[in-house]
Formats: structure tokens, C-alpha cells, sequence
């Protein structure tokens, strides 16, 4: 009996010393090469722990602003939200790469995948009407900007998709208004729908499975 829980006495030990040991270690997690921040950036990454590398990234940002890993950095974490479809965050780091290493030559590109991290973000923004209304206006502005760029295809193939998706959303807002017996709003919102594109494209509504259905439109 006394070795059974002279063994749980020594586990329990051991554990603090390993708890003390980590907090310890987190502690003292500043002051490194950069290098040091760069890689658990993308260890996190790999692990699904975007957080983790969000955090390794403030520490790599301040205290080697200077760093030329930092672009590297800005991007991968960029494109690392909109795999996770967090568009917001991933526009975070998309801006911060144009305010501070944006050129002429690369000014296309990561607008682009700014305008690619909203499209991911869609599914969780689809009843959204500000950003179906701001993301048509940044891919007008892309090709007012970049006309001849290389994405110009990409930019317009997705500016179709918001336009539909909107089309989408503005109905369901019909249908609401109808139900509610306002003609005025109904026909507010019947008026901003793209006909012939509806006509043209003849897409198929959104799947919404039944339990959403219940309590949506």
C-alpha cells in the first residue's frame, strides 16, 4: 500500500517539476534569433495552430522588424487564414505586406490574394449584405487598378461568383418581404438582382440542409 502511493506522490512531483519546467520555458520565450520565430511559425502552421503562429509572428515582428523573413512570414500566415477560410485575418496580413513591402511588380498578386481570401470566406458570410457590397467593390477596383494583369481572369471568374451569390442573398430577401406583405421592399430588392446574368449562368440555389431550413428563409 505505502509503494502504491509513495508512486502516486512521485507522478504528482514529477508533473509540477514538468508543469514549472514549461511555464518556465514560456517565460523565458523572448529575445531570439529570428530564425527561432520563423520556424515555430511554421511548425504551428503545420500543426493547425494558427494562433500559435500568430503569436510567434508578434514576437518575430517586434523584435526584428527589420528581419527579411518577415515577408515570408506575412504571406504564409496570409495564406495559412484563407486555407482557414478566416478572411479578416488573412486580409490582416495581406495589408500588411502591401503597406510595407508592396511594389509595382508584386501589387497584383497579393491583392489578389487578398480578393482570394474573401472568396474562401464566402460560406461564412453568406447572409452578409456589407460583404457581398465591399468585396464587389474591391474586385472593381482590382481591375480599374490592374487591367492587365494576370489575374485579371481569376479576379473576374470570382466577381461572377460574388455577383451570384448576392443574387442569391437579395432573393432570400424577397422572399422575406413578400411573406411580410411589403411590396416596396420587396421590389427594392427584386430590382437588385442581375437578371441576365441569372439568365445566362442558370445556377442552383445553395444547398441548406433541413435543420438550417427550419429557422432560415
Amino acid at each position: 500500500m505505502r509503494f502504491f502511493v509513495l508512486l502516486q506522490w512521485c507522478v504528482v512531483v514529477a508533473g509540477a517539476l514538468l508543469f514549472s519546467a514549461c511555464d518556465k520555458k514560456d517565460k523565458n520565450e523572448f529575445n531570439k534569433p529570428a530564425m527561432y520565430w520563423y520556424q515555430n511559425i511554421i511548425k504551428e502552421i503545420k500543426f493547425g495552430n494558427l494562433e500559435g503562429a500568430d503569436n510567434f509572428y508578434a514576437s518575430l515582428q517586434s523584435e526584428h522588424i527589420n528581419s527579411p523573413l518577415l515577408p515570408d512570414a506575412m504571406l504564409i500566415l496570409g495564406q495559412a487564414h484563407t486555407r482557414k477560410e478566416e478572411y479578416l485575418l488573412a486580409e490582416f496580413y495581406f495589408d500588411e505586406y502591401l503597406k510595407r513591402f508592396g511594389t509595382a511588380q508584386n501589387a497584383d498578386f497579393i491583392t489578389y490574394l487578398k480578393l482570394q481570401s474573401r472568396y474562401y470566406g464566402i460560406k461564412n458570410s453568406s447572409k452578409d449584405q456589407e460583404f457581398f457590397s465591399d468585396s464587389l467593390s474591391a474586385f472593381d477596383d482590382f481591375l480599374d487598378k490592374y487591367p492587365t494583369s494576370r489575374y485579371v481572369p481569376f479576379v473576374q471568374t470570382m466577381q461572377v461568383r460574388f455577383v451570384l451569390g448576392q443574387n442569391e442573398l437579395n432573393k432570400g430577401i424577397v422572399n422575406v418581404y413578400k411573406k411580410q406583405k411589403k411590396p416596396e421592399a420587396t421590389q427594392k430588392y427584386l430590382d437588385r438582382i442581375d437578371d441576365d446574368l441569372e439568365s445566362s449562368a442558370q445556377p442552383r440555389a445553395s444547398y441548406i440542409p433541413w435543420y438550417v431550413r427550419m429557422f432560415n428563409w
